[in-house]
C-alpha cells in the first residue's frame, strides 16, 4: 500500500459504510458483486452514487469520474457520440480476478457500453485497510 498515505487512510475510515467488507474466504464473489453494483449504477446514470463506491484515487492520483469514463468510451469508438452503459452480467464480460502477494485484490472486466461488450478493460483494485475492509479504486480503463 505504498501510495496510500496516512491522511488518506484516516479519511477512508470516515467512510467505512461505503467500503467493501469481506469476512469470508471467497473474496472473488464479494469483489464481483461490488463491481456489478458499480456497473448497475452507471447503467442507471447514477454517476454520483457510483463515484461513492470509489474510496481513493489510483496510484497515479486519478479518480475515474463520469467524464473520464465517457471520454475513454468515446476514444474507444473514435467519436463524440453520447455514451451509455449496460448492466450486463459480469460473468459475460470476461472477468479476471487476482489476489496479489500484498493482499490487494484486482478485478478486471470488459466494460459494457453503447449496447455491446467492448474490449475496454476496467481494472478495479481493492486495497486492504484492516479489519476486513478494502478501499476500492479503479486503476485504469484501457484496451489490452
Amino acid at each position: 500500500m505504498p501510495y496510500v498515505t496516512a491522511p488518506v487512510i484516516e479519511k477512508l475510515y470516515a467512510f467505512e459504510e461505503f467500503m467493501l467488507s469481506i469476512a469470508e474466504q471467497n473474496k472473488e464473489v464479494h469483489v464481483k458483486s461490488y463491481c456489478q453494483s458499480w456497473l448497475r449504477l452507471l447503467s442507471l446514470q447514477k454517476f454520483n452514487e457510483a463515484q461513492k463506491l470509489l474510496d481513493c484515487p489510483n496510484s497515479y492520483g486519478e479518480t475515474w469520474t463520469e467524464a473520464k469514463l465517457k471520454f475513454a468510451v468515446q476514444e474507444y469508438y473514435n467519436n463524440t457520440s453520447p455514451v451509455t452503459f449496460q448492466n450486463e452480467d459480469l460473468s459475460k464480460c470476461f472477468p479476471e480476478y487476482l489476489e496479489t502477494e500484498s493482499g490487494n485484490l484486482i478485478f478486471g472486466f470488459y466494460l459494457p457500453s453503447n449496447s455491446e461488450i467492448t474490449d475496454l478493460t476496467v481494472e478495479f483494485e481493492f486495497i486492504p485497510q484492516g479489519n476486513g475492509f478494502y478501499a476500492a479504486t479503479i486503476n485504469d480503463v484501457h484496451v489490452l
